[in-house]
């Protein structure tokens, strides 16, 4: 495995990110401060998110990125943080600041998945039935 051309790989991406995140940073303090109606407020709120959110994945990619660096240094790249596998080159070459093998990443996709519909379900038990629902809770023989 050629470490030094996933390092330059990593080191690119790093500096791609870095600057876009200053470009953006730029365009937020010179964006305009007038007077604008609820459309233009709800617009602005909305790009502020979006930026908010592309900003946080592109700091948690450049953890990673940092993370892949330094154990290119410590001789533990390629190498699954759950099972200790080989991570396959060309998952490398597609994302090389990758931390899990192919499986291990699809069994944490699955977790993800099932604690996430987890909390929907403790959310939407939450709300309350609505007038219909309360009725029908009553009077079972309704049907």
């Amino acid at each position: 495995m050629d470490l030094e051309k996933y390092r330059q790989k990593l080191l690119e991406k790093r500096e791609q990110i870095l600057k876009s995140l200053e470009e953006s940073a730029k365009t937020d303090i010179n964006e305009k401060s007038g007077v604008g109606d609820d459309a233009d407020t709800v617009t602005d709120e909305i790009s502020r998110e979006t930026y908010y959110r592309l900003t946080q994945a592109d700091k948690e990619t450049l953890y990673l990125i940092d993370l892949a660096l330094r154990k290119i240094d410590n001789g533990t790249y390629g190498i699954c943080e759950e099972c200790g596998a080989i991570i396959g080159e060309k998952r490398l070459e597609a994302i090389p600041w990758v931390r899990l093998c192919i499986d291990c990443s699809q069994n944490e996709e699955i977790v993800r998945l099932f604690q996430q519909r987890n909390e929907e379900e403790m959310i939407y038990n939450i709300i309350p039935p609505t007038i219909g629902e309360e009725e029908e809770s009553k009077n079972p023989q309704a049907e």
